[in-house]
């Protein structure tokens, strides 16, 4: 018999809805011969996973692609952002957790596949009216050589591995001193400079751990930011441009990918303007704003929409979306605060600046134009008439993705961006 080539497309799959987890099986064995299953996992923010347990029959894996997990072995604790390979053989405790405030995805390897079935029935559980209770789901687990970790015996070891990441602040010779995370090794002078939007750092960080797997990764927080200082000097988005031209010089570095999110593309455009000293290689703007939208076209403003509705229109899968009513005190004040600083730098008229499309045509490195085509945030034919605004920019729609397009679907948006590094900055593989 032929051997038969499994194609599993984006959103494809089996998916089954487990209580505040989502689980899309991408393979179940029956490609594979029964050695191999594979699913991915979605966990929202701060939440806690199965009771520590014991798999006796079958190997583990684990590769978060955002967000960040807490893996827990016998009284070891790991923290795996993304990029993190996390291996379980046979007897090792474990579980996993999503403490944090962005959703967790994981790609999950089960050899052989035995595992895969144990979502399915799972699912039939709670469908026949059986509550998700530790109890409940080790009857389950049971079915399948697997046991809760109730006793302390040596712990098998299980493997972790992540990219390297760096936190410090630089003051800058002509402006604040910035706060920078960076990820994986500066070798040759280059790098990828990933600017976040009005959801601060946090939201990048698992997107940028990722990209560390091929580049070195610097993340800026905006001054101003996640309780950093904002001198009064520097209160508009043309400032953060000259600063971040200032700390790509301080850094020594050339040849540079910058990534926008949302306010943080318009930050990266004006930069391609400013950009005298050429150290910019291409921009790439997720979700971007900055030029002024034609009616009926309009940027949502979170301060206007409170909270809960901003975040059901910047998410197009309600397992993703943050939960407002799980915020702690300290993070809601953290939420508000970074929303006031961006009003300082973007706030009036929001989000856009109406000189700005009428320069756009002197940026000349080559520019790509992500949007999730369910973003309720900025609708994807701003991001269209955005890319249009540049002399040469590719425009790429990104489907069930909302104004996160690199959290809701980071494969999608990593290989968009592989394609453009090689076919429109790097064309001769350089």
């Amino acid at each position: 018999m032929e051997a038969v080539v499994s194609v599993v497309p984006p959103g494809g799959g089996e998916v089954i809805d487990l209580d505040r987890a989502r689980i899309r099986i991408l393979e179940d064995g029956r490609t594979t011969g029964h050695r191999l299953g594979i699913a991915e996992i979605t966990i929202p923010p701060h939440t806690e996973g199965p009771p520590q347990h014991r798999h006796a029959r079958h190997d583990e894996g684990f590769y978060v692609l955002s967000g960040t997990a807490r893996f827990t072995v016998g009284r070891d604790v790991h923290e795996a952002p993304a990029g993190t390979l996390v291996m379980v053989p046979p007897g090792a405790p474990h579980t996993f957790a999503n403490p944090g405030d962005q959703p967790l995805v994981m790609v999950n390897t089960f050899t052989p596949d035995l595992y895969v079935q144990y979502f399915r029935d799972l699912r039939d559980m709670v469908a026949a009216g059986r509550p998700m209770t530790p109890q409940n789901i080790a009857q389950v687990m049971e079915r399948y050589a697997t046991t809760p970790h109730t006793e302390q015996k040596e712990a098998v070891p299980m493997t972790v591995s992540a990219p390297a990441t760096t936190t410090r602040t630089i003051d800058l010779p002509h402006g604040p001193a910035v706060t920078v995370q960076e990820f994986g090794e500066n070798r040759d002078g280059t790098a990828v400079l990933v600017l976040h939007g009005g959801a601060g750092p946090g939201s990048m960080a698992g997107f940028a751990a990722e990209l560390a797997r091929h580049a070195h990764v610097v993340v800026p927080t905006h001054p101003g930011f996640d309780g950093t200082s904002r001198p009064e000097g520097v209160d508009t988005i043309a400032d953060l441009a000259s600063v971040y031209l200032d700390l790509i010089d301080e850094l020594g570095l050339d040849g540079v990918l910058v990534i926008g999110s949302s306010v943080g593309g318009w930050i990266a455009a004006e930069m391609g303007l400013r950009d005298t000293r050429r150290r910019i290689s291409a921009l790439a703007l997720l979700g971007a704003t900055g030029i002024t939208p034609e009616p009926p076209l309009a940027i949502a403003n979170p301060a206007e929409l409170g909270p809960a509705r901003t975040l059901e229109l910047s998410f197009h899968n309600p397992a993703l979306r943050p939960d407002p009513a799980s915020f702690s005190e300290e993070q809601r004040s953290a939420v508000a605060a970074n929303q006031r600083t961006l009003a300082v730098y973007a706030g009036d008229p929001f989000c856009h600046d109406p000189k700005l499309r009428s320069r756009l045509h002197r940026v000349t490195v080559p520019v790509l134009v992500l949007a999730g085509e369910q973003d309720g945030i900025v609708p994807l034919e701003y991001g269209r008439a955005l890319a249009d605004s540049f002399p040469h920019a590719v425009f790429h729609p990104v489907p069930e993705a909302g104004h996160f397009p690199h959290i809701e679907q980071p494969g999608v948006v990593l290989a968009a961006l592989a394609d453009f590094v090689a076919t429109d900055v790097k064309p001769d593989g350089e």
